[in-house]
């Protein structure tokens, strides 16, 4: 079974780096529109407490994390690969770079005083404050996501300088087609350059405007929307797949079967215990039942994840 769902709202931008690369896929696939703040009871059903956005499913395993995402997405749609092999070290440190630290300066960015008069969001004083204090509940007891706007924007515009220089030799930041670094860098440039206020700054860069341009044009896939019980009603229905060999862990504290809980290293500390599945190099499993979706597998990347005994 190949058929995925979505879990995600139209305003994320790490949902928009997996929208676009199903759309350069080709792919059909399920969406479920979460709510943009907690509660997420149905989310909640399957993650067990993990609340970023996205979370993908295909049955009864629930992938978190948009890296973990994109690497199942291209296993089980191996058309147009984008994790070419031979640059898979650079191309790692350079995504994890892109998704944590310039995805940081992005959210600065596109936060400042000037675009927020133009966002949707904050145009409700009853909507921006319940929005501010769900995120302060997301991010508390960690300063990783915060950053001063005039810390951020000498960054964002060094960075979008070197962007600029890379596209003018080439369509895409990985030759003549696109890996995973450009999915992971256009997410963080399409938050910030889709405020109509911001959009202008984009004329300093016409190479990476028309890159934008190229990345938007793989469109997002052929989606259809079900509702989140309906989701949850799929993963009850379902069983979690089977791992080939469990056996080996990354984990010398911890062995198969224990009660564990994952969480990230960086923000959103709301913790999966389970049942520890797989710890591997590259991926963490915890199995959990809920008693709506029954037995369920989440997945999480190794890389910018914890495990720790369940509390």
């Amino acid at each position: 079974m190949t058929n995925v769902i979505l879990h995600q709202y139209a305003g994320s931008p790490f949902s928009e780096k997996i929208r676009c690369l199903l759309g350069y896929k080709e792919q059909s696939y399920q969406t479920v529109e979460i709510p943009v703040i907690m509660p997420k009871p149905d989310l909640m059903a399957l993650t067990g407490g993990y609340r970023k956005t996205p979370v993908l499913q295909r049955g009864a395993d629930i992938y978190c994390d948009s890296s973990m995402i994109c690497r199942f997405l291209d296993d089980i749609f191996p058309d147009n690969p984008i994790y070419p092999q031979d640059q898979i070290a650079a191309l790692t440190a350079a995504v994890h770079w892109t998704d944590t630290f310039l995805f940081k300066v992005s959210v600065a960015v596109a936060f400042q005083p000037r675009a927020m008069a133009a966002n949707d969001l904050f145009s409700d004083p009853a909507v921006a404050e319940a929005f501010t204090k769900d995120r302060a509940e997301l991010t508390k007891g960690s300063t990783e996501l915060g950053m001063d706007l005039s810390v951020a924007q000498p960054h964002w515009w060094q960075h979008m300088k070197l962007l600029e220089a890379q596209l003018s030799k080439a369509a895409f930041l990985g030759g003549e087609s696109p890996t995973i670094l450009d999915f992971s860098t256009y997410h963080c440039c399409w938050f910030v350059y889709k405020n109509d206020v911001l959009q202008g700054d984009l004329g300093a860069f016409p190479a990476l405007a028309e890159w934008m341009q190229r990345m938007a044009a793989f469109g997002h896939g052929k989606p259809t929307t079900i509702t989140g019980d309906a989701a949850v009603e799929i993963a009850r229905n379902g069983q979690p797949a089977a791992i080939s060999d469990a056996s080996a862990t990354s984990e010398p504290q911890f062995a198969v079967g224990d009660e564990v809980q994952v969480l990230p290293v960086d923000y959103g500390f709301q913790p999966t215990c389970g049942e520890l599945m797989l710890a591997s190099m590259d991926e963490l499993i915890v199995k959990r039942t809920d008693p709506r979706a029954g037995d369920v597998a989440v997945h999480f990347p190794r890389l910018g994840f914890r495990v720790a005994v369940a509390s």
